[in-house]
């Protein structure tokens, strides 16, 4: 097997197998800050079908819709209840994107540091990558692409920079 068969071969199944792993790392990175700063319920939600599978636990509530094809598998969204706090919203919105950046450097340490093998490494370096694309097109502003699962959605980092516009209202 040459290097680009296997690269080609093992990248769109990593995508397909993590995206939503790492898609549901990044809403939890919402989430939990959700939970401490607001009373009310929070929910993850995953994917873009009609598929409906849920699992509570006490206030966090996780839907797992399922997918319409095999390109949406990043699609996830989180609701919880608005707070009135500049720095509370900022931290909630922010929450995604540092847990996607976390996820990054924990990948990256990994493959400095562990001895794995050659199967594991393009695993390893195929989250990584995905990873990075992902706390990067969410760390961005920016106003998401008609042909996107997020149609007609911002990023975190537009949110952000929406929220830092307003005047404070603690």
């Amino acid at each position: 097997m040459s290097f680009s068969f296997v690269n080609f071969i093992i990248y769109p199944l990593v995508y397909i197998i993590f995206m939503p792993v790492l898609s549901f790392i990044h809403e939890l990175g919402h989430a939990m800050p959700a939970l401490i700063f607001t009373k009310d319920e929070v929910s993850v939600n995953m994917g873009n079908y009609n598929l409906i599978k849920k699992a509570k636990f006490n206030r966090l509530t996780i839907n797992i819709y399922g997918y319409r094809s095999i390109v949406d598998v990043s699609f996830a969204y989180v609701n919880w209840t608005p707070v009135e706090s500049k720095l509370k919203s900022i931290i909630m919105i922010a929450g995604g994107p540092i847990a996607s950046l976390c996820t990054s450097i924990i990948l990256y340490i990994t493959l400095d540091t562990i001895q794995l093998s050659f199967f594991m490494i393009k695993i390893f370096n195929g989250i990584l990558v995905f990873s990075i694309g992902q706390f990067i097109g969410t760390a961005l502003p920016m106003k998401y692409s008609d042909n996107s699962p997020y149609k007609g959605f911002t990023s975190d980092g537009y949110k952000i920079a929406q929220w830092l516009k307003l005047k404070n209202t603690n």
